[in-house]
């Protein structure tokens, strides 16, 4: 498996060879053809450092095909890695021993592998070292700790002033009481933040007399502060096992694969299928693969109380940090000052491998967090299996303390990767929002701005200016949207961000600078322990006030709710007086903030926009002045920047997907063409080449089921000749929606067991069925096939229609395209043996970020004269080639997910009914998988291959319901 010579040695590294056979690649069962295909390539593209696009159906073992393909490489590679070591040293050792006999250079040999492989390097070596040395320490320190309160006990017992002991009793109260008031205070006071220009001293605690130290000084100085050990008493100064002073050694991070993927179920699933191969079942420690699934708080914290008491995941968030920060009364019982329970864990969990579940059970078996030790174990993972978000941003990344520095990226399921990207980088601020946080940090400043260190104070009534300046912006935006005539439509304006920051007056304020001081002081954490104080402060003062009045009553505490009782005066002179308002938690707020200023701190970045929409208020508005809302969307629109930093820092990069066509368009703006989409200043010349998308190698591959289990259809016109089509202007033709109508009635007497039909739009749908209903064309379907609907609130409606598929032998469900219906639902054998499309589904060009996307989009075709500005690309009235070509794209690529729900296995079969004319159109039929199009072929070739032409079949609703009937009564004989 490993290539080997003398001349590579020391150089490049040997490459590997591709295995040729199932057994090599460890596959539990006999594969497809295309499984071992799949694997083979993917070995190849992994060992290259490439970026590839893989495309295998839904129902072709993509998933263990992965798995196999991927730890096989990992395998040899580690395997590569020790080999070049014993092989280096043995070359080396042969060259200064000619006179040493076979047999002592053999010996020797195998003594170095041994080392290799109990992995005796240094870094290891070392990081074990300090986990023994830390065990025992903190083993006898918590014996020297129970002997203490043994001799407490006993000097308390002989004591026999029982007087003397009430009387001490009563002042430690008190005492505890006052110095828990004291630290409560403390711990909302922000700690002493210092920007670049001002100094510290070497131990991070404060100024240095004005001494001014370097950046890179005082990063080291930090890093050195942030490594001291936990523990400090005197024993522990002696170095017996050798571990050094400086701080606690990090765990080697070896190399890895992250598989990242949309949801838990399909991390669960992936988990699941590790532990049916060989990997996941080897004994020993060698071949043994650690694999750790991480997750969010949500997902894995093991402190039920807590859990219970936070009604979000921000709030969850904000309670597990501000605990971690607190006394020791306060802290979390499941996250313990001492190391050893996590070291525990660790071991735990690498014994075996463990979905997210797992994850968590044993966490609250052994009283530990579990996301902290799943965080604590990514660097020693072979496998680590988390979702988009964690992986596609990369403040999540280093949170994390993610690394993917020679390591491989796998994202499953990437047909969405670039609106996921676009989404996950896009941030909504309201107004709301900003008047409740400029309150409370107002409240808190005036209280504590005497007791504020460093530049606190500065950046504090900055970030204040700041929030006023967003205030009055957005009140100004109200204002004018009150003044309108009509004030039952939303306005909406579309700025650039210097833009923005020009119209609100905030251009003069360093944007990026108070994003870092909000992230680095934890200000947020404060607020929120100040807001609780006045909460509690606020309770008590009802409670006696309506004692004093005969009254008791008790007001209950909403989780992650803080009430403020104030009236701020701006430096507007506009007074918000408020009686009692319940305020989210000022933490959530303040990452809300955090998330916008990240975005707006970049203003020169021309892949942005900023949307300002103002809603009027709803009839239900319980505000006397119905104000409008007015929020502040960042739009990203160039998701290369974000998806660039990833494929810079890995090794080999893989996009896979059960249906991931078209990909013209995504491959384009993942790695743009075009040098000023990503900051390529700092790239080197390898980065460089990663980001070229001519590197990129596709993949695509057919269904394992025979061409003859599939009916591709395009149905032209109804039965009476009506043409089908359901553009916009005809989907208020009343006989149109009948000819329809009636095509599904007539297609369900012929079609057994299951008939899924997606329709654009949730409005679309009930326009339709109410029509149908009218003219008792939905009557006549439930005659053969009860017809479901799946409507959002009925969330059972799925159970209901395979119930009855399976009871009756068949029913019809009626669905959207997008829906929760359309992706990651399994419609196989009888639940699905037909799914029909009614109309196309573009995505309404209404929507200014639609619309902004697709400008941005066109003008990357003109590098030469780029649409820099919004006034610019509004000249641009007309939809060019390549926004087309994208909006497109975007349409074709929900209804490639919609169509796959029903193919699932080899042996199942189905039809697909296309009742919109423009499904034959060359633009759209392109755009379809491979496996569905009639006369394509195999197209598992590199990346110069070219996909044969693709064509299906539109007929006239005679011949297409002939030729659906005969695909059922000739071939499966229904």
């Amino acid at each position: 498996m490993v290539d080997l010579d003398e001349e590579s040695l020391g150089n490049a590294e040997a490459q590997l060879t591709t295995p040729q056979t199932a057994e090599e690649f460890s596959f539990p069962v006999e594969p497809y053809g295309i499984q071992l295909e799949f694997m083979q390539r993917l070995f190849e593209t992994l060992e290259r450092g490439e970026f590839g696009v893989f495309e295998s159906p839904t129902g072709t073992g993509k998933s263990l095909s992965i798995i196999c393909g991927a730890l096989t490489w990992l395998k040899h590679n580690s395997q590569r890695n020790n080999s070049s070591v014993v092989a280096e040293k043995s070359v080396k050792d042969d060259d200064r021993k000619d006179d040493v006999p076979d047999w002592v250079k053999e010996f020797e040999k195998k003594q170095a592998a041994s080392r290799v492989e109990r992995k005796e390097d240094g870094e290891l070596e070392k990081y074990c070292k300090w986990v023994a040395a830390t065990r025992r320490k903190e083993a006898a320190a918590q014996n020297r700790g129970q002997r203490r309160i043994v001799l407490f006990s006993r000097d308390d017992v002989s004591t026999t002033n029982t007087q003397q002991r009430c009387k001490r009793s009563v002042e430690t109260a008190n005492q505890d009481q006052t110095e828990d008031q004291a630290e409560s205070d403390d711990e909302a006071i922000v700690e002493a933040y210092y920007s670049d220009n001002a100094a510290k001293n070497p131990d991070g605690t404060g100024a240095n007399d004005g001494f001014q130290y370097s950046a890179s000084v005082r990063k080291l100085l930090e890093r050195r502060a942030a490594n001291r050990m936990s523990y400090t008493s005197d024993s522990d100064s002696n170095n017996s096992d050798g571990v050094a002073d400086s701080g606690p050694p990090l765990e080697p991070n070896v190399c890895k694969i992250y598989y990242a993927s949309r949801t838990h179920s399909q991390l669960q699933q992936f988990v699941n299928e590790i532990k049916r191969t060989a990997f996941g079942k080897a004994a020993d420690a060698g071949n043994k693969i650690k694999c750790v699934t991480l997750g969010s708080r949500l997902q894995l914290c093991t402190n039920d109380k807590v859990r219970s008491t936070c009604s979000s995941v921000h709030t969850l968030n904000e309670r597990c940090l501000e605990m971690q920060q607190s006394s020791k009364k306060q802290r979390c019982a499941h996250l313990p000052t001492l190391m050893t329970p996590m070291f525990g864990f660790k071991d735990h969990i690498t014994e075996r491998i463990m979905d997210i579940e797992e994850l968590a059970t044993e966490g609250r078996r052994l009283s530990v967090c579990a996301y902290y030790g799943a965080r604590e174990s990514i660097r020693g993972a072979h496998v680590v299996a988390l979702p988009y978000n964690m992986l596609l941003s990369q403040s999540s990344r280093e949170s994390m303390g993610i690394s993917l520095a020679n390591s491989v990226v796998i994202v499953d399921e990437a047909h969405n990767l670039v609106d996921t990207i676009l989404a996950t980088h896009s941030v909504t601020l309201d107004w709301q929002t900003v008047r409740e946080l400029l309150e409370i940090v107002q409240l808190y400043f005036k209280k504590y701005w005497r007791r504020l260190n460093g530049s606190n104070t500065v950046y504090i009534r900055q970030t204040i200016a700041l929030l006023r300046a967003f205030n009055k912006y957005m009140q100004g935006v109200a204002s004018g949207l009150s003044k309108r005539s009509s004030k039952d439509l939303q306005t909406t304006t579309v700025l650039s961000v210097n833009d923005f920051l020009q119209k609100a007056h905030a251009d003069h304020i360093n944007v990026y600078k108070i994003d870092r001081y909000l992230r680095q002081s934890k200000i947020g954490r404060k607020l929120n322990m100040f807001a609780d104080r006045r909460q509690l402060d606020q309770l008590s003062k009802e409670e006696i006030a309506n004692t004093n009045a005969g009254q008791p009553q008790k007001r209950q505490r909403q989780p992650g709710k803080r009430i403020i009782r104030d009236a701020i005066t701006t430096q507007d002179n506009d007074k918000y007086e408020r009686s009692a308002f319940s305020f989210t938690a000022p933490a959530s707020a303040v990452a809300a903030l955090e998330s916008f200023m990240e975005c707006i701190g970049n203003p020169d970045r021309t892949g942005a926009r900023l949307v300002v929409r103002a809603i009027p208020p709803t009839a239900d508005s319980n505000e006397a002045s119905e104000v409008a809302s007015v929020e502040l969307k960042y739009l990203l629109l160039d998701p290369s920047e974000a998806f660039g930093e990833i494929r810079k820092e890995a090794r080999a990069v893989v996009l896979a997907g059960g249906t991931m066509q078209p990909t013209n368009d995504m491959i384009e703006q993942l790695l743009p063409q075009f040098g000023g989409r990503i900051l390529r200043d700092n790239c080197t010349a390898t980065e460089l080449q990663k980001l070229e998308p001519k590197q990129v190698r596709q993949f695509a591959w057919n269904h394992v089921v025979s061409s003859s289990h599939i009916c591709a259809t395009v149905v032209s016109s109804g039965p009476t000749g009506t043409p089908l089509r359901f553009a916009f202007q005809d989907q208020s033709d009343i006989l149109r929606i009948k000819e329809a109508g009636q095509a599904l009635a007539a297609l369900c007497n012929v079609i057994p067991g299951g008939v899924v039909v997606f329709f654009p739009s949730h409005a679309l749908l009930g326009k339709m069925a109410g029509v149908w209903k009218e003219a008792g064309i939905i009557s006549r379907i439930a005659k053969r096939k009860p017809v479901f609907a799946a409507e959002s609130a009925a969330s059972d409606v799925l159970s209901r229609y395979s119930e009855e598929v399976k009871k009756s032998g068949g029913a019809v469900l009626l669905s959207v395209v997008g829906g929760r219906l359309s992706e990651g639902i399994n419609f196989s054998d009888h639940l699905g043996r037909a799914v029909v499309m009614i109309g196309v589904p573009f995505p309404s060009l209404a929507s200014p970020e639609l619309n902004e996307r697709l400008s941005y989009y066109e003008s990357l075709g003109s590098p030469s004269e780029p649409l820099n500005t919004v006034k610019q690309q509004q000249k641009q009235q007309q939809m060019g080639l390549r926004a087309r070509d994208l909006y497109e794209s975007l349409c074709m690529r929900a209804v490639n997910q919609s169509i796959g729900r029903a193919i699932r296995h080899r042996s199942d079969y189905a039809a697909i009914v296309f009742l919109d004319v423009r499904y034959a159109e060359k633009r759209l039929a392109s755009k379809l998988p491979a496996w569905i199009t009639s006369g394509n072929k195999n197209t598992n070739a590199s990346k110069n291959d070219v996909v044969a032409d693709a064509g299906i079949k539109s007929f006239a609703f005679g011949p297409a319901l002939a030729q659906i009937a005969s695909f059922f009564k000739r071939d499966f004989g229904h």
